[in-house]
């Protein structure tokens, strides 16, 4: 009984651990950071038709560029904490990556002060438009 316990403690607390993203091999969405004094992660979530959020990992940003694969025509959530050595800051992106674009974000976090910027870029035209990344789902 005493054994059975012991594992089932450890598998929920293996449950509760944070988990790389699976994300796809093709790479639709860079992600480029720039951190003074502080860090930035990125937890990623999907969005179901009911606006519900689904953990499905993390992505280290550990470089200047990290590549990450979205799939098409499925809400995604990118959850950034920005961390110095106060309470961290989260901001919430909403992207809906379609067919045929690519996705690029720019973090920075310079003196606890942040900064995101969302672009979607047609790889044929090389045309740049921001987008709407608020939380609406319809």
């Amino acid at each position: 009984m005493r054994r059975t316990v012991v594992v089932l403690l450890l598998f929920a607390a293996a449950c509760d651990q944070p988990r790389p993203y699976a994300d796809l091999p093709e790479k639709n969405l860079s992600v480029r950071t720039v951190v003074t004094n502080g860090r930035v992660e990125l937890d990623m979530h999907s969005l179901d038709r009911s606006c519900d959020d689904h953990y499905e990992g993390f992505v280290a940003l550990d470089r200047p560029v990290v590549g990450v694969g979205l799939p098409m025509g499925k809400r995604a959530l990118l959850v950034f904490s920005f961390h110095s050595s106060d309470t961290p800051i989260k901001k919430e992106i909403q992207i809906l990556p379609r067919e045929g674009s690519r996705y690029e974000v720019r973090v920075s976090y310079k003196d606890s002060i942040y900064d995101i910027e969302v672009r979607e870029i047609d790889p044929r035209t090389g045309a740049e438009r921001e987008i709407d990344t608020l939380r609406r789902c319809s």
